[in-house]
């Protein structure tokens, strides 16, 4: 029902956003019609295409996909109508560089703030001021890199995958992150995949569903199931000088055990969770969630107890046995 066809073109000022956030993504959370979104996918085939699906990184890569795009032939009116309204509706498809932009293109909830690297005001400015003090490339063993400065590397740089990852070129047979999980995690204590759930970069259905193909089996009573954090006080000094796009749910006074997200457990120490609000960074967006994770990354504690045995039992018990579950999901050891 979904038949690949190439994407209109594009406007050469404007080029598309990348491929994750597309129709299917806007008309998830509500930004899309039905009737729109059925017309892009099934009759436009809107698809989005990126250099970074073909396994090619760099300048000369995205500037080669741009082409193709903008080289795939004139659209219907049709659908040129509702790519537009796409285009208008999700603040130029959640577009990384448009100077319009009102959506955030990594976290769908939080807000929209300055992004450039050359913006001392924001986020990734103070990250480009401390990355580079003298202090901080000691701390990091990288006095002596071929990079001079941090981000980098330069605009000539180029990088080609050789593994079945954001690479749909890759040659059958090649391993993808799923043949690697599947290797390393029985010789690990731990291992956690997480995603944010409202990451426009990097949907949870499919890591999820990436890691349901490593074909380890579910613990018993594990499964998909909410785990809960301590949403501590920060202080007023921290609130008034953090950028906006750090931590938007911080706030002075303490909420207690809140929902942190779900976690399914599998053998060999393996499991997936989602991180509730936060988008593509985690420690950024949701830093206290981050903070609880890599807790019980370390010390290889359980983010929730297993459910119990409750599929044979009378609706009252099962009301009194979830309300026990959530008030010890709630509790040390767990929070």
């Amino acid at each position: 029902h979904h038949p690949p066809a190439p994407s209109p073109s594009r406007h050469p000022h404007h080029p598309p956003a990348p491929s994750p956030p597309s129709p299917r993504y806007a008309h998830k959370y509500g930004l899309l019609t039905d009737a729109d979104f059925d017309l892009l996918w099934n009759t436009c085939g809107e698809r989005s295409p990126s250099a970074l699906g073909r396994g090619r990184w760099g300048a000369a890569a995205a500037s080669e996909a741009s082409k193709t795009r903008r080289a795939a032939g004139p659209e219907s009116h049709e659908c040129a109508g509702a790519r537009r309204r796409f285009l208008a509706a999700t603040s130029r498809g959640f577009s990384q560089t448009w100077s319009h932009a009102w959506l955030n293109d990594l976290t769908l909830y939080g807000p929209s703030a300055r992004v450039a690297f050359d913006d001392p005001q924001s986020l990734d400015g103070q990250s480009v001021a401390w990355m580079n003090r003298a202090d901080v490339r000691a701390a990091l063993h990288v006095e002596d890199a071929p990079a001079p400065s941090w981000p980098g590397p330069s605009a000539n740089w180029s990088y080609a995958s050789d593994y079945a990852a954001c690479n749909a070129e890759a040659a059958p047979g090649v391993p993808s992150m799923v043949d690697f999980y599947r290797s390393v995690a029985p010789q690990l204590r731990t291992t956690i995949v997480f995603n944010g759930d409202t990451d426009p970069c990097v949907s949870w259905e499919g890591t999820r569903a990436a890691v349901e193909r490593i074909g380890f089996a579910q613990l018993p009573r594990r499964a998909y199931r909410p785990w809960f954090f301590n949403a501590t006080a920060v202080p007023l000094s921290l609130l008034a000088e953090k950028p906006v796009l750090f931590g938007p749910s911080l706030a002075a006074f303490p909420s207690g055990p809140q929902y942190g997200g779900s976690v399914v457990d599998y053998d060999h120490g393996l499991s997936f969770l989602t991180v509730h609000g936060s988008g593509h960074m985690v420690p950024q967006f949701r830093p206290r969630a981050a903070l609880h994770l890599l807790s019980k990354l370390l010390t290889g504690a359980q983010f929730s107890p297993a459910y119990p045995a409750w599929e044979g039992v009378e609706d009252a018990e099962f009301d009194e046995a979830l309300d026990r579950w959530v008030e010890k999901a709630k509790a040390a050891p767990y929070v």
